[in-house]
């Protein structure tokens, strides 16, 4: 009787049998076959009307899912039986119901019961449910079991090749570009799972990539958005819970809003502070309020990078403790099937929109959309060098300094532009920046913007600029705002560097006239699609060059260096005197002719000793026999280069463009302390490698970007730098701790307090003075004051 009763209560009480059997399966298998019967009679029951709640059907379908693997074989057809279950009726199932037979399978995929490739295209259906608890638990249990699967060097290819397809069957699929179907927001969860698992260096490869592709020609302006983001930022961890938000690009509106709430706290706290009694917990509180109001405040000036996941950099260049070695991460953009094609249909839509109207039927989408296009435009031409030549017309319309963003488009303009861009089509739009941006009445901001758009795009393409439009945008050199000065003196330089004969005679500088009459290799500018054939290791000859830790002299070092780190560049101030600059130039031909007449090496610094010292290097070896000179072998000729010399040949080239930029001539230093030569070759280096952004456009002068505050270490070690050599300026008290002396007596007495010297005799006898003597001492200070010591 008693034996009936208790395995009555574990009939009725799940928990304690789940237990139970956990511990002994083999003495409560006839339990567990009682509760698998009375599931499939509630089964059969439920699916007559399965929009009933049936709590007890899910708490059934809890307790097999837990005790699932200690019976194998009994519970073999009870993971299909959910499939089917949710295949046929999830539309019209219960909310907690389905949850708990999602949860119910999880647990078996997490247990290894069931296979991932028999769940996931179940739980990727799902995304249509009208549930954004279910939706946002499968996209968690799906980027975390790929992840798993495809960890280590393992990768799974048959789960991630079956995953993708299906992913672009539901991105693509016709109910998918229904705004307000269910399609839609299958099509939403896809693409955030398909750009994480991307972000988490899963899936890199080019099928992932190009599914992301096509979710940036959906209609619906969510999807659209969130695929063209990805191109232009891949590493951004995209937002979980944006599918219920506006249709609006999320660019800063999630940061905006914590940015507000930031502000109103940290002013709350200040206010409480200061009418609140002090206290050490108040002033950590308010210390702390005012550290994350510093940090992102530096975040919105562009100071600090945004923090990466887990699976990233956190905290500013700082890897994870337990994270594994930099994983390899293609570029997106580069892994795009045909981005001739991709940027056209991009391009077609932007112009549909921009000259669409309502009235008319067509959509037309908001301006910031179009500028997301424009820039992910922008950069598949400039990554893929594509030609698209009608986008360049359609961005003239836009190249108006009352515009709004106009530094992103003047930006995209010149990260548009490449080597084989026809120049007569960047030219209209050159000569628009120049007379709308370039002018006399218009503000130094907008002139340096203007002339930075200029040398953005000349770097990329130098035969775009005309040389009368050239000449005189160089003139700006002198103006009186310090950003144009800085952003025409670069334009100048850029020049000298790739295209001298563009220029002015006096103002090509002394080093670039010199390169064009000894026709050195590299002088001649290329014309329109013309490559310059590479004869070997570029920068092999540097590795003749000594180390750091070597020692050398001075004037060995500056021989072997060669003619770029000559004190060659002329002087920008000496340069527009016409007179002077084209008399020295014809002297300074008619020795170099003499020179290359000779047969000799030639100079380019005449003034300066240093100068006599030839690369001996480069020179020819002439026999003492009198045959032909025997040119000296590269180093790439004669060996094999390994990565210890390209490392070196990298680091001496940073110290060659250190050295370059330390020798300058004296006035041409600007008074911001950067030479002309270090400015231009910096911003020249950066536009040909990388991306333009609107803060390179602006300047480093106009921008808005402010610098990090020193600590006080920094301070005070630049303090000390500069009072190294100029002891003769400093002031007396540090001559007297240095001479480790203290104040006289007659100084110690100016600071002293007037009650300890009153009853002196020199203080007493002057209140006693009389008044002719009194007249007589101020007279004599007058004529002191007006002889002025003399």
């Amino acid at each position: 009787m008693g034996r009936n009763l208790r395995s009555t209560n574990l009939l009725s009480n799940l928990p304690q049998l789940q237990n139970l059997i956990k511990r002994d399966p083999r003495s409560y298998e006839e339990e567990f076959n009682q509760q698998l019967h009375h599931f499939e009679a509630s089964l059969a029951i439920f699916e007559l009307k399965p929009d009933e709640e049936a709590k007890e059907f899910g708490e059934i379908i809890n307790f097999l899912s837990q005790v699932a693997r200690c019976y194998p074989q009994k519970s073999a057809r009870f993971p299909g039986q959910l499939i089917d279950l949710l295949q046929k009726h999830y539309p019209v199932l219960n909310a907690e119901l389905r949850k708990s037979i999602v949860q119910a399978l999880i647990l078996l995929r997490n247990r290894g019961v069931i296979s991932n490739v028999t769940v996931m295209p179940l739980f990727f259906t799902l995304f249509r449910c009208r549930d954004k608890k279910l939706r946002s638990m499968l996209y968690s249990h799906i980027v975390n079991d790929v992840k798993v699967a495809n960890k280590g060097k393992h990768r799974d290819h048959k789960l991630n090749k079956s995953l993708q397809s299906f992913m672009y069957t539901m991105v693509t699929a016709a109910d998918a570009q229904d705004k307000h179907g269910e399609g839609a927001m299958a099509a939403k969860k896809s693409l955030d799972v398909c750009i994480e698992l991307y972000r988490k260096n899963v899936w890199t490869d080019a099928k992932a990539v190009n599914v992301i592709v096509q979710a940036c020609f959906s209609p619906i302006n969510k999807i659209m958005l969130t695929a063209v983001q990805f191109f232009l930022n891949p590493l951004k961890k995209s937002n979980e819970g944006d599918e219920d938000d506006e249709d609006e690009p999320s660019t800063n509106g999630e940061s905006a809003g914590q940015t507000k709430k930031n502000r109103v706290n940290f002013m709350m706290i200040q206010h409480q502070s200061n009418i609140n009694r002090k206290t050490k917990y108040r002033t950590r509180v308010l210390d702390k309020a005012t550290r994350i109001r510093k940090r992102e405040q530096a975040k919105r000036d562009g100071q600090l990078p945004d923090e990466e996941d887990e699976d990233g950099i956190v905290n500013g260049g700082k890897k994870k403790k337990g994270s594994s070695g930099p994983a390899v991460n293609f570029d997106a953009l580069s892994l795009v099937h045909d981005p001739q094609s991709f940027a056209e249909k991009l391009f077609a839509r932007v112009h549909r929109s921009a000259t669409a109207t309502k009235r008319g039927g067509s959509t037309t989408d908001r301006f910031e959309v179009r500028l997301l296009l424009l820039k992910l435009i922008s950069r598949l031409i400039g990554h893929h060098q594509l030609q698209v030549l009608a986008f360049y017309p359609f961005l003239q319309r836009y190249l108006q300094p009352h515009q709004v963003d106009v530094t992103q488009i003047l930006a995209l303009l010149a990260n548009a532009s490449h080597a084989f861009t026809p120049p007569d089509v960047l030219q209209p739009l050159i000569r628009a920046v120049a007379d709308n941006f370039v002018s006399d009445h218009c503000a130094p901001e907008v002139m340096c913007a203007g002339l930075n758009t200029v040398r953005a795009i000349a770097a990329r393409q130098p035969l775009a600029v005309d040389p009368d439009l050239l000449n005189d945008l160089v003139m700006y050199r002198k103006h009186k705002d310090k950003g144009v000065m800085m952003a025409a003196r670069s334009l100048l330089v850029l020049y000298r560097q790739i295209n001298p004969e563009m220029l002015h005679r006096r103002d090509r500088g002394r080093e670039a006239t010199m390169g064009l009459i000894s026709g050195a290799p590299g002088s001649t500018p290329l014309g329109f699609g013309e490559v310059r054939a590479a004869e070997g290791v570029e920068g092999a000859e540097l590795l003749d060059l000594p180390s750091e830790d070597e020692s050398m002299d001075e004037l060995e070092y500056a021989s072997a260096l060669g003619s770029d780190l000559e004190a060659s560049e002329v002087e920008l101030e000496e340069s527009d005197d016409e007179v002077d600059e084209t008399s020295d130039e014809d002297e300074g031909e008619d020795d170099a002719l003499e020179l290359v007449s000779d047969g000799s090496a030639m100079s380019e610094d005449e003034g300066d000793g240093s100068g006599a010292s030839e690369d001996e290097d480069a020179e020819p070896i002439v026999n003492d026999e009198g045959a032909e000179p025997v040119v000296k072998k590269r180093v790439d000729m004669m060996r094999f280069l390994t990565s210890e010399d390209f490392a070196r040949i990298e680091k001496l080239k940073r110290r060659q463009r250190q050295e370059g930029a330390g020798r300058q001539p004296k006035k041409s230093k600007t008074d911001d302390g950067y030479s002309d030569y270090s400015d231009a070759e910096a911003g020249s280096d950066d536009e040909q490698t990388g991306e333009v952004d609107d803060w390179a456009i602006l300047g480093d002068y106009h921008s808005r970007r402010r610098r990090r505050k020193a600590t006080y270490e920094e301070r005070m070690d630049s303090i000390r730098a500069g009072r190294e050599g100029r002891e003769k300026f400093s002031s007396s008290k540090a001559k007297r701790e240095k001479e480790g002396r203290s104040l006289s007596n007659r100084e110690k007495r100016k600071t002293k307090d007037f009650r300890m010297i009153s009853h002196k005799r020199s203080v007493v006898t002057k209140g006693k003075r009389k008044l002719s003597q009194k007249r007589r001492e101020l007279r004599q200070h007058i004529t002191k004051q007006k002889k002025k010591g003399f």
